[in-house]
């Protein structure tokens, strides 16, 4: 049993890791939580400490049923784009409330975008479709208003089955509470909470999600009452559509509203359910038409998009008109707030990405359509026409557009290797190799020079050069990440293209696209559900695969749901209590505490300690993306007065890492070489970058743990 009163307390980054390689032992046993998320301590003290690790990775990787999360992608943007709000935004009161209600409907119109590729698919392509020209099976066998009822029943289940996943995730994770559960509940998200990350509810968003989710449930079921009436058509089917747009423009409102209570949430629900009822019964007994496609699902189709478009892009207008009150005068804004400054700016950032969601969401789905009406051996126009020539816009144009921003994104790496930058580097391995000491004999004869110096020939003289090359190249490429941007603002032109022509289309006014753009849009809408299924089966048999996949969680499933419910569930509401708890019960047990966390990990640790009270332990990060990604994409909840809550803390990083860096805090950052030195053993390979995974085995971070835990404590500051 280990007799140390310091415990180091360790918390794995990205893709999750096991106790055994976190703890450096498979001498270990699991002292704290479950399966999913666990607390495991080294029998053996370690560096004259105790050691416990913390492994989250069974919340975003380690399930098979985790994969599936792909599905949820576009709905994961939507959530993210509310949370990318400027630091002005954030400071001016009334546009910070307009931010988020715009959010909220963005994430709304994607839910109901994926209902109509769901009606589209399921009531107009297979059930009336298909169903009328195949006599075999169930639906064959039915009228065309039966089978009408049977494909809206289907868009219903999609539905109910994402408010169930919201559900279930919502008890595994959001359902933990606080730390702090005596206080006082905020009526609001976590996104308008007045200290932000900083507030002890933060990471307490079951009551958001779950009035998102009903509202969601709600607006989806008036949207699909709509639709059935208008199908059925009649004077009863038009005032059960004149009903349904009511409903539906009543949900919209309320989910304007951050604060609904449950006096309209839930009744708004039950009406919802009755009125698609009451819709299918009159649907049933309708005549939905004898032509290619259902009744006025054209019309029904063109309306949603614009309330689609409306949804998404309705902030440009609200944010435009209250900027225009405050120019004129009739209102202060942000004019004298302290606003936190960031290094690279990104604007519209919330727009981009709720756009690039809907463009996610429509590029798989009218994939997914052509195919089902392929494997159906249904004609062209199955798809409605005014949606099908659209596919060399949406499937051909990004791609060109990811290939412009990769060859771009190329040409800079090649470039990065100019001689001032080779020349910088030389220099800086040349003085760090003259104040190296001589190792003992016999390790001065087999110390070898990765550095180009006289007196070498001219073939090996080329292979130190590419190793200075590659240093060069791998700094420059560890600034990259921030361009993503670039591609996102370059997706934006291809969003509007399609705004526009889709009413042309409607109107008959549009071209007809090249054939040969077209059939390889359709081929490669084809493929689309089928890389789809691939990567789904691939991610299910192989946990390494999950592994990647979850990165991807790691990183966009951090924030609370309080945008988007069906997003896949922010695992941090239940990761950022356990650690608090966790560091509460070693304090009182007499514990100093030095918490250890890498990449993503150092965003769960910093954020618990900022929330933390008296007491907290010493924080040591590294890999640690606050600033260099947080600090970016999300300014106005990650900034410099955020951090300076954390007292004790060191963040080391290297100049090569991608995605960790700097803090900006001289006090606390302290900056890794890497390679470590030019100088290698010889017949081995010449000094490797460590870049964003090196950081456990650099043996001079260690030391500097050693010696900081070896320090007395500064006296706590009184409060």
């Amino acid at each position: 049993m280990s007799e140390s009163r310091i415990t180091e307390l360790r918390v794995h980054g990205v893709g999750g890791a096991a106790p055994d390689a976190l703890l450096g032992t498979t001498a270990h046993r699991q002292i704290w939580g479950d399966r999913i998320a666990g607390f495991y301590a080294a029998d053996a003290e370690q560096r004259g400490r105790r050691v416990e690790a913390y492994c989250w990775g069974g919340m975003t990787s380690r399930s098979s049923t985790r994969v599936l999360w792909v599905l949820l992608f576009p709905f994961m943007l939507a959530n993210l784009a509310g949370w990318t709000c400027s630091a002005r935004t954030r400071a001016d009161r009334w546009a910070f409330a307009a931010h988020r209600a715009c959010g909220r409907l963005a994430a709304l119109g994607i839910t109901i975008n994926l209902l109509l590729i769901a009606a589209l698919g399921a009531i107009d392509i297979w059930a009336f479709q298909f169903g009328g020209r195949s006599e075999e099976g169930p639906i064959g066998r039915l009228q065309p208003g039966p089978r009408v009822v049977v494909g809206a029943a289907v868009v219903a289940a999609v539905l109910l089955v994402l408010w169930l996943l919201s559900r279930q995730a919502r008890q595994r994770y959001e359902e933990v509470t606080p730390v702090d559960p005596d206080r006082e509940g905020y009526p609001g998200s976590a996104a308008g909470l007045p200290d932000g990350v900083a507030d002890p509810q933060f990471f307490n968003g079951a009551d958001t999600v779950r009035r998102l989710g009903l509202l969601h449930v709600g607006a989806g079921l008036a949207w699909l009452a709509l639709v059935l009436a208008l199908v059925s058509d009649g004077a009863f089917g038009r005032a059960l559509a004149v009903a349904a747009g009511v409903l539906l423009g009543f949900s919209i409102v309320v989910l304007a509203l951050e604060a609904a209570g449950d006096w309209a949430v839930r009744p708004l629900v039950v009406v919802a359910s009755l009125l698609v009822c009451a819709s299918a019964m009159h649907a049933w007994q309708s005549d939905p038409g004898a032509d290619l496609h259902v009744g006025n699902m054209r019309t029904a189709a063109i309306g949603t998009f614009w309330l689609i478009v409306v949804l998404v892009m309705g902030r440009l207008p609200v944010l435009v008109a209250i900027s225009l009150l405050r120019l004129a005068g009739i209102r202060r804004g942000a004019a004298g707030a302290k606003i936190p400054r960031t290094n690279r700016r990104w604007p519209a950032a919330p727009l981009t990405v709720a756009a690039l969601g809907v463009l996610s969401i429509n590029i798989a789905g009218l994939g997914s359509l052509v195919t089902i009406a392929k494997s159906l051996d249904l004609p062209r126009d199955a798809v409605l026409p005014g949606l099908r020539n659209q596919l060399p816009w949406l499937i051909l144009a990004p791609i060109a557009v990811v290939f412009v921003f990769l060859l771009v994104e190329l040409i800079r790496y090649g470039r990065a290797a100019n001689k001032q930058a080779t020349r910088t580097v030389r220099a800086e391995f040349a003085g760090r190799n003259a104040a190296a000491p001589a190792p003992p004999p016999p390790g001065a004869a087999w110390r070898c020079n990765a550095l180009p110096v006289d007196g070498i020939c001219a073939g090996e003289r080329d292979r130190r050069m590419q190793w200075v090359r590659s240093i060069a190249r791998g700094r420059k490429l560890a600034g990259f990440a921030p361009d993503i941007r670039y591609l996102l603002a370059g997706l934006m032109p291809i969003v509007a293209a399609v705004l526009v022509l889709i009413p042309l289309e409607v109107k008959g006014k549009t071209l007809p696209p090249l054939k040969f753009a077209d059939d390889l849009a359709v081929t490669v809408a084809g493929l689309i559900p089928v890389a789809g299924v691939a990567l789904l089966r691939w991610g299910w048999g192989r946990r390494d695969a999950r592994r990647w996949l979850g990165v991807l969680w790691d990183v966009g499933t951090f924030w609370p749901r309080s945008f988007h419910p069906f997003a896949p569930p922010c695992y941090a509401e239940r990761a950022v209590p356990d650690l608090q708890r966790r560091i509460r019960w070693l304090n009182d047990s007499g514990h100093r505490v030095v918490l250890v966390s890498h990449s993503q990990g150092s965003v769960l640790a910093t954020l618990a300690l900022v929330q933390q009270p008296a007491g907290a332990p010493t924080l040591v990060t590294f890999g640690c993306p606050l600033t260099k990604l947080y600090g970016w994409a999300f300014p106005a909840y990650v900034h410099r007065e955020l951090l300076d809550r954390v007292r004790e803390w060191r963040n080391f990083s290297y100049a090569s890492d991608y995605i960790g860096g700097p803090v900006g805090r001289t006090e606390v950052d302290v900056s890794l070489p890497d390679p470590a030195s030019a100088f290698y053993v010889a017949g081995e390979p010449m000094p490797g970058l460590r870049r964003h995974t090196g950081y456990w085995s650099d043996e001079a971070m260690w030391r500097e743990i050693d010696r900081l835990t070896a320090e007395p404590r500064p006296a706590p500051v009184p409060a």
